[in-house]
């Protein structure tokens, strides 16, 4: 962190005082700045006097061994470098403070120029005298050490054109001795191997460097081959998940063709068995047909005789009633034939008797309802043939629907028969295939198998490669972190010392801001205090005016009181002791009044000053030898003013400010070197 930042940031947030310009507040951060500049210079000086006594003990130790050609070691190679770098900072770090005190002047300069206008005993010019001194002392410091490096370079003196080499930045070396050509022949040597380690320390960073990155790159692809493992394992797992799904929605496929082949070959056994239901039904049919012709044709040659046309029909309806009615008939054509006879001989004889008239009438009538029974049985026959007939046109009807039916059914029956040899050709070649695919998802399995373990052979190499690789990585990140951990460090001093530097920014910003607040306070005082000074001054003279004019007064009326007591001593002695005991009461009273004001204004002041002294005047009448009145008067005689006193309470005020002012600069360098050491 820049010192001047702190300067700007004290510079920018200065406060000013009221009553004041724009040039002395200024001027006074100008002071400021350059107190705090050479503050740091002088804290900085400091250190480098610890590096001039380290530098200088190095040259003690380093000048009697590069005389020596033959003692030339390792160890004289880094002491000299380590001077060399001493050398080099102290150097560069005096011409940065050279740098810092011509612009201190320049700043002292400013502030002479904006500070003109002011008293020629101000503070302002006070605090640029002082910072001019102090200049000087850090002048004087920076020659001193100018002049010690000078001396240190004669220790080690290398050639111009082996400095460029050694790497000298300061730019002043100087040229008093040169060196003999062995002692420079072995300094270049020396210089030769440390520029060789060097050279080896950085090639084994960068080896080291690109043996990481290689073994990050390594890393890289090692972790990207197993990536494309993972997903080509996942590829096959998710062919062999497809491929198992495959097989097993075709193992569903052929049991389901399976199923539809069983279904068909019970289909097809179903239908041999209504072939055969049809063809016995078409038999029978068959048969009842050439009955019914048969029927037709015995109904038509016996068309003539209604007896024979009844059994016939009746045949035709039904075999047991016919048989019942033509038992019936016989029968009845018997009772005819013998009625028939009867009247024959009932009208030959003619002799029967009435009785069986009346049997034979009954029986006549009774064999009139069996006609009649008769009749109406061959007409319920007669329409019994006639449905018969009809449903015969209708059994012939529907024979040859059937035999169109069964030609049909013939004709399905074997088309179908074809479809379902086609379908079974079909799932057998189906099966075949599932099979075929099945050999297929096995084989693929054994493959997946096999290149599984090959895999896993792979991973098993890749792991061992990626262990060694991060054995390897890890010694690298060990042999990296011994190189960060010095960084680390110094990334946590550089965190603490910024919080310091923070902190004591705020402490100085504190003390600046008490500094101004005290001085504003001291100020106010001082003017009070110079404002009560004046006051009792003008008191001073003017008690001073009022005791001459009332000791003038006091010696006026003593001495008409002398004179009136000596006229009137004989005249009127009662009257005269009166007014004089009036005239003395009146003195006195105006003699306490001027003193009691006097008191007041001493203890309103509360200064101490000049003490008033007090004279009794004693009026003493000695006319008459009968009487005499002794009267004490007391007559205040002031003392001069002594300006010698006042003048002194002022230089102590002054002298209590300088110190105070002292003293807090103390605070502010002590709080500087607390934050350069």
């Amino acid at each position: 962190m820049n010192f001047h930042n702190i300067d700007d940031y004290f510079h920018e947030n200065s406060p000013t005082q009221g009553g004041k310009g724009v040039a002395a507040v200024s001027a006074e951060a100008i002071v400021e700045r350059v107190y705090h500049d050479i503050a740091f210079g002088t804290e900085k000086l400091l250190n480098l006097d610890m590096l001039v006594m380290e530098i200088a003990r190095q040259a003690s130790d380093i000048e009697p061994l590069m005389r020596d050609p033959h003692s030339i070691s390792a160890e004289l190679v880094d002491k000299a470098f380590e001077f060399d770098v001493l050398h080099s900072i102290v150097d560069s770090e005096v011409s940065e403070l050279e740098k810092l005190a011509v612009s201190i002047q320049t700043d002292i300069g400013d502030a002479e120029t904006k500070a003109l206008g002011e008293e020629p005993g101000s503070r302002v010019s006070d605090k640029l005298c002082t910072r001019k001194e102090s200049l000087k002392q850090m002048q004087d410091q920076i020659s001193d050490i100018r002049t010690q490096l000078a001396t240190f370079e004669k220790a080690i003196q290398p050639s111009h054109g082996n400095s460029e080499v050694m790497g000298y930045e300061n730019g002043h070396m100087s040229g008093h001795t040169a060196m003999q050509a062995e002692d420079q022949r072995n300094i270049l040597q020396m210089l030769q191997q440390s520029i060789a380690s060097k050279l080896d320390l950085e090639n084994k960073l960068c080896d080291s460097h690109s043996v990481v990155e290689d073994l990050k790159m390594k890393l890289h692809h090692a972790e990207q081959g197993s990536c494309f493992l993972e997903e080509s394992i996942k590829e096959l797992y998710e062919r062999m998940f497809s491929a198992e799904n495959a097989s097993q929605l075709l193992l569903g496929t052929s049991k389901e063709l399976v199923g539809k082949l069983n279904t068909t070959q019970f289909y097809l056994s179903a239908s041999i068995g209504r072939e055969g239901d049809l063809k016995s039904n078409e038999e029978e049919n068959l048969k009842k047909l050439s009955t019914n012709k048969s029927t037709r044709e015995t109904v038509l040659e016996d068309g003539d005789n209604n007896a024979s046309q009844e059994p016939v029909q009746m045949q035709v309806l039904s075999p047991p009633e016919f048989l019942t009615l033509w038992n019936k008939v016989q029968q009845l054509e018997e009772l005819l034939r013998d009625s028939g006879s009867e009247p024959q001989q009932s009208s030959l004889s003619r002799g029967a008797t009435e009785e069986e008239q009346d049997t034979a009438q009954s029986k006549i009538s009774t064999f009139g309802n069996i006609i009649n029974d008769l009749k109406l049985a061959i007409t319920n026959a007669e329409s019994r043939t006639q449905n018969a007939e009809i449903r015969c046109t209708q059994l012939t009807q529907t024979n040859v629907q059937l035999n169109g039916a069964l030609n049909s059914l013939k004709s399905q029956g074997s088309d179908r028969a074809g479809l379902l040899e086609t379908k079974l050709k079909e799932s057998d070649t189906q099966l075949e295939h599932a099979r075929a695919s099945v050999d297929a998802i096995v084989e693929q399995q054994g493959m997946l198998r096999s290149s599984m373990s090959d895999m896993e052979l792979l991973i098993g190499d890749l792991k061992e490669k990626y262990l060694k690789a991060e054995t390897r990585a890890e010694s690298a990140e060990s042999k990296c972190s011994l190189l960060t951990d010095t960084n680390l460090e110094l990334g946590e001093e550089l965190s603490f010392l910024r919080g310091r530097v923070e902190s004591l920014e705020n402490s100085l910003h504190e003390a600046n801001q008490l500094k101004v607040s005290s001085a504003k306070d001291i100020t106010s005082k001082t003017k009070t205090i110079m404002d009560l000074v004046a006051k009792l001054a003008l008191e001073r003279e003017r008690l001073h005016v009022q005791i001459v004019t009332l000791t003038k007064k006091n010696r006026m009326l003593a001495q008409k009181c002398k004179e009136n007591v000596r006229e009137h001593t004989l005249l009127c002695k009662n009257v005269t002791t009166t007014e004089g005991e009036l005239r003395l009461s009146q003195v006195t009273e105006k003699a306490t009044s001027s003193s009691s004001q006097q008191t007041k204004a001493k203890r309103a002041s509360n200064t101490t000053q000049e003490e008033v002294e007090a004279d009794e005047v004693i009026a003493e009448d000695d006319e008459s030898g009968a009487w005499s009145t002794p009267e004490t008067v007391r007559a205040i005689e002031p003392t001069m003013l002594n300006w010698k006193y006042i003048s002194a309470a002022v230089l102590a005020l002054l002298a209590a400010v300088i110190v105070y002012y002292y003293q807090s600069d103390d605070g502010v360098q002590q709080l500087l070197r607390q934050f350069v050491g």
